[in-house]
């Protein structure tokens, strides 16, 4: 049953940590400026609950699920932190910051348990695989998009960049990655399962299981270990052959299976490297990551696309940056394939500002993106072009082609051929031809090099962003499998991200309001022991309830909430 969070925490006289402290402890505790307090005030109790209500039976039937606000940010906290599960639930029951952080404040209050923190992560992505919407994302949305309109920071300017990053995988040689997913497939076949293949067959399976592939690659040569490959090609397409398609694991051996190997007249030929693409599967632990190198950097994994706020006007240059877009997809994902969604997703999903300016690198420039700026009427603006410079320089003026050898600065004519152009050169061949694109590509090359270059490196601050996600990850890989857990973590470390830009600058503008002369000391103090008597008077009340009523006392509360 779906029932959500009291927003009002109910305080104790003898419970609540801070009656219990010390004066100046109590003050550090109850400092609305304090990380815990803030990210109460800015996170845990911002988050609705209601989205994640599709997860959970309606009506009055059944046990009220736990807090989904406080397993929520007890996921936010996890990636901020970079702790692992035992170190989070440590934090939970026994630091008195990280419980404040939840709304936990009194010793009483009791945090999810493990088993209820998993169900729900397992809940949201299964939720996912079936109708397609992510639950975390539309609460970061919901989230970002309050965040944005509370601080009144823009979205008119944007900048976007993609990170590679690791899937919790080792990295697995061809013949590696077909024994072992076919090694899992028997293990969960079962002894019950095993009896459905004929006895000779079962004979040849173990047989081959026996030793582990990482051995056998170590102990035979290469010519024996192709021999090896093809034998096992075979005794798989013999195994899937006598199996029904509802068999756990079918369909991953079965796609490794075509992946690897091809049916030629009733065997299996095991296929030439060059036609294994980068989608294949990189590890049966994982069949979601891709393989993708980029200049030096080899990644099975994933590719995350992160976009943030980065207007710079009078009026908004010292607010934060907030990351109001995130996207993950399989590292072969093109970067150029991004910048569309995201655009789309602000506008309609987080932002009230309509998107003027796009900051993002030459990976990021296509015709289509091109097409897709000049239609919404945003500049798009990049530090290049993805390729190699040609050696000529191209240059529409009056209807003709000035063309212009770099190296030497020498003007080449160039004479109109059908839909072409074309120069005479000295190589191996008489012409070299020029198309309408290449002319195109050319003018977009002036564009951009005429860009001031304070414009241009707006865009490179987002690295900082791209760095502090990555910031917990060892050798740039995460500890999570699967593109539906890479995505939870994602959201759940750039809403902590979020936070602590927003952290930062509410410290910035209070210092300055303090050095202005303004005392905001008292407005503490007076929080401390306007706190103090709501906690007496929630003790007395029962004992007056002929003077003191419910709804007052929830008004108290809510006053006291906002001024946190």
């Amino acid at each position: 049953m779906f029932k959500k969070t009291s927003v009002n925490p109910q305080y104790d006289m003898f419970s609540t940590p801070s009656t219990q402290m010390g004066k100046r402890e109590a003050k550090k505790y109850d400092d609305p400026a304090a990380w815990h307090n803030r990210f109460y005030a800015n996170v845990t109790s911002q988050i609705d609950e209601t989205i994640f209500a599709p997860l959970f039976k309606q009506g009055n039937m059944g046990a009220p699920n736990a807090s989904i606000r406080v397993i929520i940010g007890m996921s936010i906290i996890k990636e901020g932190f970079g702790c692992s599960d035992e170190d989070l639930f440590d934090k939970c029951q026994f630091d008195l910051l990280v419980r404040k952080a939840l709304g936990l404040v009194s010793l009483s209050d009791v945090a999810p348990s493990i088993d209820t923190y998993y169900l729900l992560r397992r809940r949201i992505c299964e939720y996912e695989n079936r109708y397609g919407v992510n639950l975390m994302e539309k609460s970061f949305e919901q989230l970002t998009g309050d965040q944005l309109s509370t601080f009144k920071i823009s979205g008119k300017s944007v900048r976007m960049d993609s990170k590679l990053i690791g899937s919790n995988i080792a990295w697995y040689s061809r013949f590696e990655i077909i024994h072992n997913t076919f090694r899992g497939f028997i293990k969960d076949l079962g002894d019950r399962g095993m009896l459905l293949l004929n006895p000779r067959l079962r004979k040849q399976v173990l047989l081959f299981l026996e030793e582990d592939a990482q051995n056998m690659v170590y102990r035979l040569n290469s010519e024996t270990l192709g021999e090896k490959i093809s034998s096992l090609g075979g005794l798989i397409y013999q195994v899937l052959k006598r199996l029904a398609e509802t068999t756990t694991g079918y369909d991953l051996l079965h796609r490794v299976f075509h992946e690897q190997y091809e049916v030629v007249k009733g065997q299996a030929i095991l296929r030439p490297k060059e036609d294994i693409t980068a989608r294949s599967v990189q590890n049966h632990n994982d069949p979601d990551a891709d393989y993708r190198k980029k200049g030096d950097q080899k990644v099975k994994g994933y590719s995350v696309n992160i976009t943030e706020t980065c207007d710079d006007t009078d009026e908004q240059k010292d607010k934060p940056n907030l990351i109001v877009n995130v996207q993950v997809k399989p590292a072969s994902a093109a970067d150029n394939g991004y910048l569309k969604d995201a655009v789309t997703n602000i506008q309609e999903k987080v932002s009230t500002d309509i998107i003027e300016k796009v900051y993002a690198d030459g990976a990021y420039q296509s015709p289509g993106n091109r097409e897709f700026a000049d239609m919404n009427s945003i500049e798009l603006i990049t530090s290049g072009l993805q390729g190699r410079q040609s050696k000529y320089d191209l240059e529409m003026k009056e209807g003709e082609l000035v063309v212009t050898h770099i190296e030497t600065g020498e003007i080449i004519p160039a004479y109109k051929t059908g839909d072409k152009w074309r120069i005479a050169t000295t190589g191996k061949s008489k012409y070299r031809y020029f198309t309408n694109e290449q002319i195109a590509t050319a003018e977009l090359r002036h564009e951009l090099a005429a860009i001031p270059g304070q414009e241009q490196m707006k865009r490179n601050n987002v690295e900082a962003t791209i760095f502090q996600y990555c910031f917990h990850t060892r050798n740039n890989k995460t500890r999570y499998r699967g593109l539906l857990r890479h995505k939870l973590f994602t959201f759940a470390r750039c809403l902590w991200i979020n936070h602590v830009r927003l952290g930062n600058y509410l410290i910035t503008i209070s210092q300055r309001a303090h050095e202005n002369g303004l005392i905001t000391d008292f407005r503490y103090i007076k929080t401390s022991i306007r706190e103090k008597l709501f906690i007496v008077f929630d003790f007395l009340l029962p004992c007056f309830s002929k003077i003191g009523n419910e709804k007052s006392t929830n008004y108290f509360f809510k006053l006291k909430i906002a001024t946190i």
